[in-house]
């Protein structure tokens, strides 16, 4: 009887341990990446509403697109300087003007009333003051012919002093009229010091007078002046000239001071009032340049005056012709300028979409290589222009970008383009 041979069980072959190995692994790769994308925010939209960018590398043209609005270089308003009734109305609105022109009159019982009786009184302190300067004048003319008297009787009395000198000498009159005489001329000596004296002190006082008559005369004929310009500007005058282009009075109507009345423009010089993006409000000051294109010229303009206010998202510069200006613009019309802000540069460029709205410019969508998905991506941007803006950090040349509006996308880290 055969003996029974024992059956070895032999092991798997090694190959079926990898293969089962690569099973599991792709199983558990599997796994992972089901529960990475489930855990990811994803937004499936169809490619074809999409539009895709390249980011690439090109000449930044530092310059932005802003639209401009004519207005004259120099308005001036027309202000009631005091209220009153308009009576008359001289030229219609739209109208062109001199300056000096009467433009309407007013009416004001009461200002009539005051400036005659300002008038009245005006002129009386002025005759006043005269009178007074008069009354130096005469003094100061009395006393001058005071001291031409007494100089006169001191000639005189020397004369007579040295004719009687002799005769006492030769004793044919006495002492003591010889003495009168001398005590005469000394009297008027002492006279003519002391009036001398009293003409300098009327001097000083006359002049010092004066200089305050002056004074309170020049102050009084400003009030009166005042008070006659006061009531002349009841008839309002067009200051410039040019074209009324506005006109806020109707016969009848009542007007209070500093009431606006109008505006006069010139016409023949005008200015551009550009509407800039807040984003650009460091990077704009007096001195840059813009130009337009306009029936078939170009024509360059700079920057006059920024305003530094903000409104809406805006803020606005004036602009003023540097050269040739167009002879048929007209006021109110627009006008597309390219304003440069800075000299072109070569750099990475990302083309101006809806995204920057969306993102602050700040991250964008990055398709992958496969071109199927997108996913967001931190960039830091840098200048921009109506076209492109400058991407500093974040992108490489030849990425793919979504550059369409991101609505909905913009809460989301990854989109699914669909066909």
């Amino acid at each position: 009887m055969a003996m029974d041979r024992t059956i070895e069980r032999r092991g798997r072959p090694w190959w079926q341990w990898l293969l089962l190995l690569l099973v599991a692994g792709a199983v558990l790769w599997f796994a992972y990446r089901t529960i990475s994308d489930a855990s990811i925010r994803t937004a499936s939209v169809p490619a074809d509403q999409l539009i895709i960018s390249r980011a690439q590398i090109g000449t930044f043209e530092d310059l932005i697109s802003v639209r401009g609005t004519v207005q004259p270089l120099n308005s001036v308003f027309l202000d009631a300087v005091n209220g009153g009734v308009v009576e008359q109305v001289f030229v219609e609105e739209g109208a062109f003007v001199e300056a000096g022109q009467p433009l309407l009159q007013l009416s004001n019982t009461s200002l009539r009333l005051n400036v005659a009786s300002n008038d009245t009184a005006i002129t009386e302190q002025l005759n006043n003051l005269n009178n007074i300067a008069n009354g130096f004048e005469t003094t100061r003319l009395n006393t001058e012919r005071e001291i031409i008297n007494l100089e006169y009787r001191i000639v005189t009395l020397e004369r007579q002093m040295r004719r009687q000198q002799e005769l006492v000498n030769d004793r044919m009159i006495s002492q003591e009229d010889f003495d009168a005489i001398v005590d005469e001329l000394e009297y008027q000596n002492r006279l003519l010091s002391n009036t001398r004296d009293r003409q300098a002190l009327e001097n000083r006082i006359r002049e010092n007078r004066q200089l305050q008559i002056a004074q309170q005369i020049e102050k009084l004929e400003e009030n009166l002046a005042l008070a006659q310009s006061s009531f002349e500007s009841l008839l309002v005058r067009a200051p410039i000239s040019g074209q009324l282009t506005s006109l806020l009075a109707q016969i009848g109507e009542s007007k209070t001071s500093g009431e606006r009345l109008g505006q006069i423009d010139v016409v023949d010089q005008y200015k551009v009032a550009a509407q800039v993006d807040e984003f650009y409000i460091s990077r704009v000051a007096p001195g840059q340049s813009a130009s337009f294109f306009l029936s078939g010229n170009d024509y360059q303009v700079v920057a006059d005056r920024v305003y530094p206010e903000v409104s809406n998202g805006v803020f606005t510069i004036d602009l003023i012709f540097a050269g040739e200006m167009p002879a048929n613009l007209r006021r109110g019309q627009s006008l597309q300028l390219e304003l440069v802000l800075g000299s072109p540069q070569e750099t990475l460029l990302l083309p101006v979409g809806s995204y920057v709205q969306d993102t602050g410019g700040n991250w964008v969508f990055v398709l992958d290589e496969s071109g199927n998905s997108a996913y967001r991506r931190e960039i830091v941007a840098g200048r921009r222009n109506n076209r492109f803006i400058e991407v500093r950090e974040g992108l490489s040349a030849g990425d793919r970008v979504i550059t369409s509006g991101y609505g909905a996308m913009a809460n989301t880290e990854r989109v699914l383009l669909t066909q």
